[in-house]
């Protein structure tokens, strides 16, 4: 279900950004004045934001001139104002950079905790408050969480926070909001989620994958409905409806449900009592019904020394590797440079109609080891063998349920460079030369 409802969204946003079959490139001005998800916006216009702070890193780097004046500072800030109102994306990398964003989107409605601490702590296991803010805004749905994070900041004075911190922070900010009413906020919880599924699919969502709620319910560490929908699960129970859903968790039936998991009988309206009848559609969903957080009945510990310890030695290593870099061959350079692996490779594929590349032969040098090594502890044998799976895929859709499930199941970021460079390359494979005729890709 969720496969597809991310095929939805992404030919929904498709749809309103292309309205012309021979546009190829898609300017972020224009972006703003479409009819799409403002978290897509939002997501769009933070990578024309990463553009220009790789082009600033050019301007900061001279030992000749002094960029910090005022007056050249005006003019640099003037300059990379209007090649942001000027900037776009060419049709391939706006296709995969949407994909992206409403994926982000879908696992933050589930699975909040965990897509929060990964993309927060995506590079590095300490960040400024300041670096919270900024990523807390690609996300416009739970407010409570923003509201919570940032009086606990204030409160604490905090400047910095440290993944196990904020892995705490957010886990009490939830067993705050849950413990006053579980069965009611998850009710709010879950027509949140429905909803923005209904939005999706422009129709009323009626029932929800018990994977989607063993997941949400998981990752807000409701165990206690964690486990019923485990022992739906295990008796091949591939969804609910929300009428049954709303049932079976209510709070005076878990003791029994734990023992026997049952779904109740289709009742008909008039015969059902009305002490029966569903809340769901009466409650407000928890964005309408924010619910607020005392967050003075948080504590989270201090910043462990092995994370201090854990964050030195990466970044050590990475300047290490930076200049082993410096210091390499022309050639091998080449190589290893991701962006111009990928260049070379779509323009061969563009030159001629051959069929979909070996991913060994796009993925070498030290982009091949950097991989193997961060994302596959150093097992070459697991990384050859994820590979030819990959390769033995003809579609990117079949190939990205691979990717996620992969990522998932190692426990890796996907919102790591090391991940994203990775799923990038072999995007690649797939969209070598990504264009529209009506309204398919091709």
């Amino acid at each position: 279900m969720l496969e597809n409802l991310v095929d939805v969204l992404i030919k929904k946003v498709r749809e309103e950004v292309i309205t012309d079959p021979n546009m190829q490139d898609i300017p972020l001005a224009y972006l703003a004045t479409r009819d799409i998800p403002d978290s897509v916006k939002h997501f769009l216009n933070q990578e024309v934001e990463l553009w220009i702070r790789e082009e600033e890193e050019k301007f900061s780097s001279s030992d000749r001139f002094d960029y910090d004046m005022p007056e050249v500072r005006m003019l640099i800030d003037q300059i990379f104002d209007n090649l942001k109102q000027n900037a776009r994306f060419d049709q391939n990398k706006f296709n995969q950079l949407i994909e992206r964003a409403i994926k982000l989107e879908m696992n933050y409605l589930i699975e909040p905790h965990r897509t929060l601490s990964q993309f927060i702590f995506k590079n590095s296991q300490v960040v400024s408050t300041i670096e919270v803010y900024d990523t807390l805004k690609y996300f416009f749905k739970y407010g409570y969480y923003k509201d919570a994070i940032s009086d606990y900041f204030n409160a604490k004075y905090m400047r910095e926070i440290s993944q196990e911190q904020f892995t705490q922070l957010i886990a009490q900010i939830d067993e705050n909001v849950f413990q006053v009413n579980m069965f009611e906020t998850t009710l709010k919880t879950i027509k949140s989620i429905t909803g923005f599924m209904s939005e999706a699919v422009g129709a009323d969502v009626q029932s929800v994958e018990i994977d989607v709620l063993l997941h949400a319910f998981k990752d807000r560490n409701l165990e206690k409905y964690a486990s019923l929908m485990e022992e739906l699960k295990n008796k091949n129970k591939e969804e609910l409806s929300l009428a049954d859903l709303e049932s079976i968790l209510k709070e005076e039936n878990i003791d029994v449900l734990k023992e026997e998991v049952t779904i109740p009988e289709e009742t008909a309206a008039e015969e059902k009592p009305i002490e029966d009848e569903t809340i769901l559609e009466e409650i407000e969903d928890i964005e309408e019904d924010k619910p607020v957080v005392e967050v003075t009945e948080i504590e989270v510990g201090e910043i462990s020394a092995e994370e201090l310890v854990e964050e030195e030695e990466e970044e050590e290593e990475e300047e290490e590797e930076e200049e082993v870099a410096a210091a390499a061959p022309a050639e091998e350079e080449t190589k290893s440079n991701v962006a111009a692996d990928m260049a070379d490779f779509v323009a061969s594929q563009i030159r001629s109609d051959k069929p979909l590349e070996d991913l060994n032969n796009m993925i070498v040098g030290r982009t091949r080891k950097k991989i193997i090594k961060k994302l596959f502890k150093r097992k070459e044998d697991e990384f050859l063998s994820f590979v030819n799976r990959v390769n033995e895929q003809a579609a990117w859709k079949d190939a990205s349920v691979i990717i996620d499930n992969e990522f998932y199941e190692r426990g890796i970021n996907p919102y790591s460079k090391e991940a994203i460079m990775f799923s990038d390359l072999i995007y690649v494979r797939f969209f070598p030369k990504d264009r529209y005729v009506g309204d398919q890709a091709l």
